[in-house]
């Protein structure tokens, strides 16, 4: 089993789209790291993306790139996606095929194993979309999922819901996001405290809970929030903005490109979301020397401890207006959690460690791959055998 002698392992990774979210900036990192030089990959969008800026990262890359479908998996088009992945897995001929998240792994894994292929799965997250979907078809992401000979989790808390979701824990390996380190950045010197916010705007998201702690915020020290990238919900969350009062205090970034600029003209870092598996938002901002304010809710406490930042309730308003008030009238402390929030997020989150992470998993995974199937083959001769006697 597995690539032969002197040749790269031949990996098709899946994902549902490459819109430019959290699990998919860090797909495309690991395949700019990883592709020609210690792996040979294919990659598999399930759906276009709006925006084309991980899209035409993929093509300058030079890698097998196929989208399949239209903007969502329906039921329609399920047997156009599953002949349309078949034919990629006859072309490619891949050692091993990786979903990444619910939706590619109901697709690829029974595929793929269907035609003998190993499956590496990536979980991302500890809730999603997908849990609103119906009970037969979480149950048939489940199984899917099981089909794994190996499951990668960003973080703790992924790891013991994926362990929940049925995939044996000992073959579960935790990799934490990667990022490279950013040179250092003051905080600004303005004397207006701006609060960043990045992330998509859909309900999981927080940003209505955002609203509800800002209208009791007071505070002598100026203050703004600046909300980055657009989304679903876009629409409501300006309705809310003006309905609050809001409007002077909050501005619309829209899609940010350069994170790194973003987070340098930001004094502090919120995510007030109802579930994370492992937001890359706040390992950003914590790569830049920002402190954090965020509610404890999934991998979040991994990132955020009480030395570099704030963790709120998510179900408490008073206690993440006070948070906010504290960070915006207290300099020293930004400053001195932001240090530590840079200092611990360069430590745990090295680019090289999570490249050499899931180049290791991928090893692994064809390794066990390989046992299983001595082991099969095994079982199949001696059942000859007994026939035979």
């Amino acid at each position: 089993m597995g690539p032969e002698r002197g040749r790269l392992p031949r990996v098709l990774f899946v994902i549902g789209s490459l819109e430019p979210g959290g699990s998919e900036g860090q797909l495309v990192e690991l395949l700019e790291h990883v592709h020609g030089s210690r792996v040979d990959a294919g990659l598999v969008a399930l759906a276009p993306a709006g925006d084309p800026r991980h899209t035409l990262t993929v093509r300058r890359l030079g890698l097998p790139f196929r989208v399949l479908g239209g903007q969502r998996l329906k039921v329609t088009r399920v047997a156009d996606s599953v002949r349309g992945l078949a034919g990629v897995l006859r072309a490619f001929r891949p050692d091993l095929v990786s979903p990444w998240l619910e939706q590619s792994a109901l697709l690829a894994a029974p595929i793929a194993r269907s035609r003998g292929i190993p499956v590496l799965l990536a979980r991302r997250n500890v809730s999603g979309p997908y849990a609103s979907r119906s009970a037969p078809m979480v149950a048939a992401i489940h199984a899917a999922e099981r089909l794994a000979v190996l499951a990668t989790a960003n973080s703790r808390a992924v790891a013991a819901e994926t362990v929940r979701r049925g995939v044996p824990a000992d073959r579960v390996r935790v990799i934490l996001n990667g990022r490279v380190t950013p040179p250092a950045a003051p905080l600004p010197a303005s004397p207006v405290v701006s609060l960043g916010y990045l992330a998509r705007m859909r309900p999981e998201k927080g940003h209505l809970r955002l609203l509800r702690a800002l209208r009791g915020l007071r505070t002598e020290t100026p203050w703004r929030v600046d909300l980055a990238g657009g989304g679903p919900l876009e629409a409501v969350v300006r309705q809310e903005v003006e309905a609050h009062g809001l409007a002077d205090r909050i501005r619309f970034c829209g899609p940010v490109s350069d994170v790194e600029g973003f987070w340098r003209e930001r004094d502090v870092a919120v995510l007030l979301s109802d579930h994370e598996g492992s937001p890359n938002a706040l390992i950003e901002a914590a790569l830049m020397g920002r402190p954090l304010v965020a509610t404890a809710v999934g991998g979040v406490p991994e990132i955020v401890d009480a030395e570099m930042g704030l963790l709120v309730d998510p179900d408490d308003d008073e206690a993440i207006t006070a948070a906010l008030r504290r960070m915006i009238e207290d300099r020293a402390l930004r400053e001195r959690c932001g240090a530590r929030a840079r200092q611990h997020a360069a430590a745990r989150h090295s680019i090289d460690t999570f490249v050499d992470a899931h180049c290791a998993a991928i090893d692994e995974a064809l390794e066990l791959a390989g046992r299983w199937a001595i082991g099969r083959s095994r079982e199949g001769d001696r059942r000859l055998a007994s026939r035979g006697a």
